[in-house]
């Protein structure tokens, strides 16, 4: 995310100025260049704001005019909600890949916000190579600045991780407890369980099945693969696959020891004739 600097168009508010720095520095951005700044961007309300980034407030630079702030740019992303027949906004969405394909070899990017109010004017928005507006809700559109800001530098930081130019997230233990297999986890039990396993797994709900009454008329074949859709939509790991497996040990294991399930005894009910055949 080094590459990434963030550009602001005259703010007007020195704690929105403080807000950005802290994201930036969330992100690992590259640094803060404010053009014309209608407030003091290193004072007390800033530096408040910014939460732990004062020196992103301090190493921020300084430039009279948006073509100063540029001059060095390789890329400029303009975030905007202005669209129309002469301003086209080129992406709509939270991850701009379009906007970055072949742009992996530039090391001078920037992303460009207008003022708090207003955004930017045409003029502005002509010196951008692409203007990105966030999906937002067409009846209250507008952003708190730093919100946007926050939101752009997560889209491009995910981008750039997938992209393998960025570490972010990187060396975070990986939950046991997750949903789904997460990409990249070093732990084997969360690699996606194997069709045999699964199968495996079944054949073990239907010996429990079996034993609680469950196979009564036609109920077993279709119970079983309404479990086996279930496994298969869940991508099941081989952790969780082990932990029903144990489940059904242990319900076979206390089925011989009656009182234990005495208050389940109506669990199955008797009169149930459902056909899941």
């Amino acid at each position: 995310m080094r590459r990434w600097t963030v550009i602001l168009i005259s703010p007007k508010e020195s704690g929105n100025v403080g807000a950005a720095a802290r994201v930036l520095k969330n992100f690992g951005a590259g640094g803060l260049r404010v053009v014309a700044p209608r407030c003091e961007i290193n004072n007390a309300d800033s530096r408040r704001f910014s939460s732990g980034a004062a020196e992103i407030l301090r190493g921020a630079q300084i430039f009279d005019t948006l073509d100063a702030a540029l001059a060095d740019r390789e890329l400029v992303i303009g975030l905007t909600g202005v669209g129309g027949k002469y301003h086209k906004v080129d992406c709509v969405g939270l991850l701009p890949e379009k906007l970055l394909e072949g742009k992996d070899h530039l090391t001078k990017c920037a992303l460009l916000f207008g003022r708090e109010e207003n955004g930017m004017v045409a003029e502005e928005l002509e010196r951008c190579d692409f203007r990105w507006s966030l999906p937002s809700d067409p009846d209250f559109p507008s952003l708190n600045l730093a919100q946007a800001i926050g939101v752009a530098l997560c889209a491009v930081a995910e981008e750039e991780r997938r992209r393998g130019l960025s570490q972010l997230g990187r060396g975070i233990a990986i939950s046991s407890s997750t949903l789904s297999p997460v990409a990249g986890s070093s732990d084997p039990g969360d690699r996606p369980a194997t069709a045999d396993e699964l199968q495996h797994l079944a054949k073990h709900c239907e010996k429990l099945m079996t034993r609680i009454g469950w196979n009564k008329g036609r109920r077993m074949k279709g119970s079983l693969q309404k479990i086996r859709n279930v496994l298969a939509r869940a991508s099941a790991t081989e952790r969780e696959v082990n932990l029903l497996h144990g489940l059904c040990k242990q319900a076979l294991i206390g089925i011989n020891n009656p009182e234990h399930f005495s208050e389940f005894k109506d669990a199955v009910p008797d009169n149930d004739t459902e056909d899941d055949a």
